[in-house]
This record gives structure tokens, C-alpha cells and sequence, in this order.
């Protein structure tokens, strides 16, 4: 060791490893064009040997000496950085790798007493009457396993009804039909209590039906769950966006469908329901549904809720969303034009449809708004830098997809290989309101929208004009 310092040289050493470390995370990663990757790698390595041949040398005096000092000050700085980026790496691998393909769903079932009633757990409903619709499952009863009276009744208002006039001690309602009462009755809430929730658990098969989508046009379903917390919940698809994206001619089509389109639920007989009722029964239901009615395939599905919106708007700092009137929204307040909102009130922005003439095709565009407002935030500037791991913090188990991580690196690969920026372009389903029956609630009619067939077939061109472009 006569002609090296030994300090040199442990510092080296390390600048060698954590650099091998930072190219091996970019391999593992596989987001770099395999030109940018060479590149990368190559510039790494030259800044490190050429440190290292500072570091290494034990020689003082002169110019070298002047060297030797600034190859320990780089060597610190470029500690830092990669350790940054192993970070950011590490954490971008473990968000992809966490990303959530639904393999179960939940449903969950409450039994509901007054809330000023004597009953404090479910074994006290001994010898008791518990009321349910007409249409819970067996399974659901099952869990129970209790001695109690049971009653059934044919609509939602019944239950409330018969509760409210201590007719039934209990009442046994999904987490739809609970939304639902607390919707339209607003007392619901304060005037009763949940004595004890019931989750069923299904296994979800993935029938999709993929593509190569670096370079194959493809269709995404933004499915919005209308609850916060799981995504894995089932519930009422309020939000249903057909994202049509075309990676050769890089345009983006945004096809929003309103939530009460009256359509044929897949795979259920009889009345025909809600598009926002397809969730109900699972993701896989709400996709084929809109692939029936839009003669598409459906590639790949997002899953959100308003958790993921509310956290994601709050995260990456407040985005520029339209409104095309002045508006007084769950304490927000919008003016004509343009608004700087934080997450609570993008969320409030995209679910409002009362305060519009044209009610949930109003709500559909400003959805829309809230979708490109993100988009524009992400891509521009420095967010996607400054706040990249709190983005990916705010959506780790917020959203689902079926996409797997090697076909999302696959798209941004191919993306970085040749940037151009994308056109976003929208149009909207429609159709006139109408009071109808409906399969998930075949006793009551509801408000419904019923499909202008024309709508629908300019939709369809439209998606397939944008796809098959070259």
C-alpha cells in the first residue's frame, strides 16, 4: 500500500460499489431505452474511475493535490445523489410491485339498529327480528349464526320504514343499499347505528384481454368507486371513463359514460340497470358491461376511489380545474373560470351533478377536467421530480389495475425512446332521463338514463378511428 491512501482508496472502493448498485436498480427497473441505459451506464462509470484515480494515488503537492481534494468533494456529492436515486429506484420498484391486480372483492353487509335502541352486540338480537330485502344472499345470512326472527321486504324504503316504526328490531343492509338510505333519507345517519358488519370475500379471475402496449393502440377503464378506504370494496361504479390511447399517433381519447346509463348488466337475466350498479358486483361485471355496449375490448382496468383522488390532488399540490359557473360545493367555492383546488375539492368538483341543467353528463366532463388538471400538474414542470415519491406514497393501495409492472415499464420505456406529447381529446355518451325498474332494485323505479343509440354509435367510431390510426 506504499503508493496509495488507504482513505482514498476506501472511498473509491465505495464510489465503485454504490454506482454498480444505482446501474444494477436501472437494469432491474428496465425504464431506460436500451441506448439511454448504455449511455447512462458508460457516463457512470467514466465519472467514477476518473474520481477513483484521485482517490486512489497517494500524491501530494502541486496541481494534484487541488485534484485529490475535489475528487473527495465529488465523491461525497455523488454519494448523496445516488443514494437519492437507489431510493427513488427501490421505492418505484416496490410501488409497481405492490400494484394492486384484484384477485378478491368485498362486500360488506351491516346489521342496523336505532340508534337510542338496547341492543350493544349482535348476540343481544337474541330471539329478535332482523329485516332484509329480498335479494341478500344465503352466504350473507350464514355468517349470522344466530337464533333470530327473520322478515323480508321488496324495497329499501321498507326496511327504513319498518326500523324507524319499531316494526323490526334489526335491519340487514349492504353497503350500496346503507349509501343509498343515507342518500336519500338524511337522518339515517344520526337516527341509527351499525351493530355489526359482515364481509364476504370473492375470488376475481382477470378477463381482460391484454396487448402489447408499447406500441399497440389499447383501452383503459377508469372505474371510480363511489367509498373511501379498500379499493378492493364493491361498490357503485359513479365514475366509468374509457381511456383509448394510441402510442403511434400518441392521442388520447377520453369516453365518459353517465353513471345511470340504463344498460343489460353482463351475465344477468331480467330488468335492465344502472351502469353505476355494474360495480356491485365486481369489476369484471362493470367491464364486460361497457364492453357489450360499446362493441370494444376493454385491455386493462384503474380501479380508484375518493380516497385515491383526495390524496393524490393533496399530494401533488393543487391542480387548475374549469368550472363554467360559479358554484358553492361541501364548503368549496368555485368561480367561473379558473380554480386553483386542493383534494377535497376536486373530489367535490368531480362527483357534483345536482347543481347542472344537464345533471350527470355535466359531472361526466368535469370529471374529465379533474383527470386532465392531473395530468397537466404531473407532466409539467418540476412535480413528477419534487413530489415523485409523495405521488407514489399517495397512490401505493389507493387504485387497482391489472396492468403488471413489466407492461407499464415496457409503455414508458418506449415512451422515453421518443418523447412527443400527447393530445387528449373527449366526447361523452348521452341519452334522456326516465323512471324505471331496474334488476338491482326490481321493485322500485329509479331515475335512469336511457341511451341515445346514436351517442353510442358516433362513440364507437369515434374510439375506433383513434385506435387504428397510424
Amino acid at each position: 500500500m506504499k503508493n496509495k491512501n488507504i482513505l482514498g482508496f476506501i472511498t473509491g472502493t465505495l464510489l465503485f460499489i454504490i454506482t454498480a448498485i444505482l446501474v444494477i436498480f436501472f437494469k432491474k427497473l428496465n425504464i431506460l431505452p436500451d441506448k439511454y441505459f448504455i449511455f447512462v451506464t458508460v457516463g457512470l462509470f467514466f465519472i467514477t474511475i476518473v474520481i477513483d484515480i484521485f482517490l486512489f494515488i497517494k500524491k501530494k503537492g502541486g496541481i494534484f493535490s487541488f485534484f485529490k481534494v475535489l475528487a473527495y468533494i465529488a465523491a461525497i456529492i455523488l454519494f448523496v445523489v445516488y443514494s437519492y436515486g437507489i431510493h427513488y429506484l427501490n421505492k418505484t420498484m416496490n410501488f409497481f410491485g405492490n400494484m394492486g391486480l384484484i384477485k378478491e372483492e368485498i362486500t360488506s353487509y351491516y346489521v342496523i339498529v336505532l340508534k337510542d335502541s338496547k341492543y350493544e352486540e349482535i348476540s343481544d338480537l337474541y330471539g329478535q327480528t332482523l329485516t332484509y330485502s329480498e335479494n341478500i344472499e344465503e352466504e350473507v345470512l350464514s355468517k349470522i349464526k344466530l337464533n333470530l326472527k327473520y322478515s323480508t321486504v321488496k324495497t329499501i324504503d321498507s326496511l327504513k320504514e319498518r326500523l324507524y316504526t319499531s316494526k323490526t328490531e334489526s335491519i340487514l343492509v349492504s353497503d350500496v343499499i346503507k349509501e343509498d338510505l343515507e342518500e336519500k333519507y338524511s337522518d339515517f345517519s344520526s337516527k341509527t347505528r351499525i351493530l355489526t358488519t359482515i364481509d364476504i370475500t370473492k375470488e376475481v379471475e382477470d378477463i381482460t384481454k391484454k396487448v402489447s402496449i408499447k406500441n399497440t393502440p389499447f383501452n383503459v377503464l377508469i372505474s371510480g368507486i363511489d367509498t373511501y378506504g379498500s379499493i378492493n370494496k364493491t361498490s357503485r361504479n359513479d365514475v366509468n371513463i374509457i381511456v383509448s390511447i394510441n402510442p403511434n399517433t400518441n392521442k388520447v381519447l377520453l369516453t365518459s359514460i353517465p353513471r345511470d346509463y340504463y344498460v343489460q348488466l353482463h351475465g344477468k337475466s331480467g330488468y335492465k340497470d344502472k351502469l353505476t350498479h355494474a360495480g356491485i358486483y365486481g369489476i369484471n361485471v362493470a367491464v364486460q358491461t361497457i364492453e357489450d355496449l360499446l362493441d370494444i375490448d376493454i385491455n386493462y382496468y384503474v380501479k380508484v376511489n375518493f380516497t385515491t383522488v383526495v390524496d393524490l390532488v393533496d399530494k401533488i399540490g393543487p391542480i387548475s380545474v374549469y368550472s363554467d359557473q360559479n358554484l358553492n360545493l361541501w364548503g368549496c367555492k368555485f368561480i367561473k373560470g379558473y380554480n386553483s383546488v386542493d383534494g377535497d375539492c376536486a373530489l367535490a368538483f368531480a362527483r357534483e351533478r345536482h347543481s347542472y341543467v344537464d345533471g350527470d353528463r355535466h359531472r361526466g366532463r368535469n370529471q374529465q377536467e379533474v383527470i386532465r388538471a392531473i395530468f397537466n400538474k404531473v407532466t409539467s414542470g418540476t412535480t413528477l421530480i419534487s413530489e415523485y415519491t409523495e405521488i407514489l406514497d399517495s397512490l401505493d393501495g389507493k387504485f387497482a389495475t391489472n396492468m403488471d409492472m413489466d407492461e407499464v415499464m415496457s409503455f414508458v420505456k418506449y415512451e422515453l425512446d421518443d418523447l412527443r406529447k400527447y393530445n387528449i381529446l373527449d366526447t361523452q355518451l348521452d341519452g334522456v332521463g326516465s323512471m324505471e325498474l331496474t334488476y338491482s332494485y326490481p321493485h322500485q323505479k329509479l331515475y335512469v338514463m336511457i341511451p341515445d343509440e346514436e351517442s353510442i354509435s358516433d362513440s364507437k367510431e369515434y374510439i375506433n378511428k383513434i385506435l387504428s390510426e397510424n
